[in-house]
């Protein structure tokens, strides 16, 4: 058999490559016009204001619907937070035994509840009494419903925030629909009165940061969050770990102290506010 030359063996390869890469491009093209099928359809539906108003609207109509329905013993429970934070001082409102709903939430929830109690008041008054124990008025349920429907825009706000990307601004419309008429939050939020919209909306925000490469606010967020509700704690490794390498040890910032305790500052200054110091 007669051996090729290396001149030859040069040639049959450059032959090969160009017949491989042909094919690839010749692929590449046929899935380009798959993609100009008839068969193929991609389409995107434009989320604009008006669209997400009207969506808005229908689930907050929907949940005025559920005004008179069934209410779980939460309902008393966060009435009777409202009373303990606007009748007692700051120092009393964990240790009261006026009645057995005690505060159980971290300290920046009480202070929430402390800001609720100035609009509930406007409603009916004897709600905010700490001794009206079962208490129960028409003005007392509407102002409950409609302070979780307020803070569950939050939820809302951080959906349409995050629509950086092509891929993330397609998703959208169904985002917020499955936002907007999400059972298990009409379940937790509309009827045991747990202001978990506010909560993830809170979540949502504070990812929107990482991904904005906003690790400060992020941190000061994600913070506020905890200082919430606790149940977020579980996360807070995940976070630390990010940060930590993200931020601190990151090549540009390694040697800038400041850059080095901004993010845990930020998370100081937030528990310090929650306690009141």
């Amino acid at each position: 058999m007669p051996r090729r030359s290396t001149k030859e063996a040069q040639t049959t390869k450059s032959e090969f490559l160009a017949r491989k890469k042909g094919g690839q491009n010749s692929r590449v093209d046929d899935e380009d016009d798959d993609l100009d099928s008839p068969v193929h359809v991609d389409f995107e539906i434009d989320l604009d204001r008006k669209s997400t108003i009207i969506v808005i609207m229908l689930g907050i109509c929907l949940k005025f619907l559920l005004l008179n329905a069934y209410r779980s013993t939460d309902f008393e429970v966060h009435r009777n937070w409202l009373a303990i934070t606007s009748s007692l001082p700051i120092h009393e409102w964990y240790i009261s035994s006026i009645s057995e709903w005690t505060l159980d939430y971290p300290p920046l929830f009480a202070w929430f509840e402390y800001a609720l109690s100035y609009f509930a008041r406007s409603f009916d008054p004897a709600m905010l009494v700490i001794t009206n124990l079962l208490y129960t008025s028409d003005p007392t349920v509407l102002f409950q419903r409609i302070s979780v429907m307020v803070t569950e825009l939050l939820l809302f706000f951080a959906i349409l925030a995050g629509n950086g990307s092509r891929r993330a601004r397609r998703a959208l419309p169904a985002l917020l629909v499955l936002a907007v008429f999400d059972a298990g939050l009409l379940l937790v939020d509309h009827v045991h009165f747990q202001y978990n919209g506010l909560l993830i909306g809170l979540l949502l925000l504070s990812i929107r940061c990482v991904q904005q490469r906003r690790d400060v606010a992020a941190a000061l967020i994600f913070a506020a969050l905890v200082n919430m509700k606790h149940l977020y704690l579980v996360l807070g490794p995940a976070y630390a770990a990010f940060l930590i390498r993200h931020h601190c040890l990151a090549p540009s910032h390694a040697t800038w102290l400041p850059f080095r305790s901004a993010f845990g500052a930020a998370a100081r200054l937030v528990v310090m506010a929650a306690l009141g110091l």
